[in-house]
C-alpha cells in the first residue's frame, strides 16, 4: 500500500545524575548544621523581631519543620520539588489568610498542608500569674482562622489547583491540614525563667493543643538532614518562583517538570547563602539541563525513560 507507515519502534533513554568528583560540592552536612545552628543561636540572643526570623528560615528551608512527614499524619514523600512556600495566600470562600510558611507533603492516601505560624522571639507563653498572654492567645487563634478556611465549602478544591504544583496523581486524595505554632524560647519554663513553677506552666501549655495542632518553640528548630534538598517560594500572580535554595541542595534527574515550572533559577541562587559562586554556576546549569531534558521526554512519542536516582 503506498501510504503505509511502519509503526514507531517503542525506544528506551536512560538519563542518570552527574557524578563527576570533581563538580563543585556544597558544604559537608555536619560542617553546614553547626555553622547555620552558630547562626541560629546569635540571631536569637539578640532579640529578633519576627520579620529576622522570617528571613532567616527563608534562606534555610531544612531548619523549618514539617518538609516530610515530621508533622502530623503522613506526609512522608515530602513536598513536591522539596518546596516550602513563604506567606502564601489562602484566597477563598471567608476571609484570606496568610500563614508565614506552608509546606504541602503528601503520601500514598493523602496531602497534608503544614502551616506555620512564627512569632518574635521574645513572646512569652504566660504572664507571671500563670494566665496566657495576649500574645499567645492572638497567635494560637490565627490557628483557628486557618481550620475556619479550610472548613469552609469549596476551599479544597481552590486550594488543590493553587499549590499542587504537579498534583494530577495526587488531586482527588484528601486534604488533612496541620497546623504549627512556633512560639517563645525554651528559658521561660526552665528555672529563672520568671515562673514559681514552670513545669507545670508546661504542661498547661501543651494540654492547649488542639487537634491537628504542635506547638514548639525557637529552641527547638534544628537543621533537619532530610530537608537538605529543599527551596522556598513565592507563590506569585504567574505561579510559583523561587525565593531561595537551601545551601545543600543538589539537583537531579527528578527535576525536570518542576524546573519548567518555576523557571529561571539565577535571582534565587544569588539570594541563596553558605553557596561558593562555583557552586551557584554548576546548579544553574545542571537547572537548564534538566529543563532541557524534560523538554525532550514531554515532546517524545513511543519513548520510555529510566532516571537513575542521585543528588548532583
Amino acid at each position: 500500500m503506498e501510504n503505509y507507515q511502519p509503526p514507531l519502534q517503542h525506544t528506551f533513554r536512560t538519563v542518570e545524575p552527574d557524578t563527576d568528583p570533581e563538580r563543585p560540592q556544597p558544604l559537608p552536612w555536619d560542617e553546614y548544621s553547626d555553622l547555620v545552628l552558630a547562626e541560629w543561636y546569635k540571631l536569637l540572643s539578640h532579640h529578633p523581631e519576627e520579620d529576622a526570623v522570617q528571613t532567616f528560615l527563608e534562606l534555610h528551608p531544612a531548619m523549618i519543620p514539617g518538609g516530610s512527614g515530621d508533622i502530623g499524619p503522613g506526609g512522608h514523600h515530602g513536598s513536591e520539588m522539596g518546596a516550602v512556600f513563604r506567606r502564601p495566600n489562602l484566597i477563598g470562600g471567608g476571609r484570606t489568610f496568610e500563614p508565614d510558611f506552608m509546606w504541602v507533603t503528601r503520601s500514598s492516601g493523602l496531602v497534608t498542608p503544614i502551616l506555620i505560624e512564627i512569632e518574635k522571639p521574645s513572646k512569652r507563653w504566660f504572664k507571671k500569674d500563670g494566665r496566657p498572654t495576649s500574645d499567645f492567645t492572638e497567635a494560637r487563634d490565627q490557628l483557628n482562622d486557618w481550620r475556619s478556611w479550610f472548613a469552609r465549602d469549596g476551599n479544597h478544591s481552590l486550594f488543590r489547583d493553587k499549590f499542587l504544583l504537579l498534583g494530577d496523581r495526587y488531586y482527588d486524595r484528601p486534604l488533612e491540614p496541620q497546623y504549627v505554632l512556633i512560639y517563645g524560647r525554651d528559658s521561660e519554663f526552665q528555672r529563672g525563667g520568671g515562673h514559681a513553677n514552670p513545669g507545670e506552666l508546661r504542661f498547661k501549655r501543651d494540654a492547649q493543643r488542639g487537634d491537628s495542632e504542635s506547638f514548639m518553640s525557637f529552641d527547638a528548630l534544628r537543621p533537619r538532614y532530610d530537608h537538605r534538598i529543599s527551596l522556598t517560594l513565592t507563590m506569585t500572580a504567574s505561579g510559583p518562583r523561587i525565593h531561595a535554595f537551601s545551601p545543600m541542595y543538589g539537583t537531579g534527574a527528578h527535576i525536570g517538570d518542576g524546573a519548567l515550572l518555576l523557571g529561571d533559577p539565577q535571582p534565587a541562587l544569588s539570594r541563596t547563602v553558605m553557596m561558593t559562586d562555583e557552586r551557584r554556576n554548576y546548579l544553574a546549569e545542571r537547572w537548564k539541563y534538566w529543563q532541557e531534558d524534560a523538554l525532550r521526554t514531554n515532546a517524545a512519542v513511543n519513548e520510555s525513560v529510566i532516571r537513575q536516582m542521585g543528588i548532583e
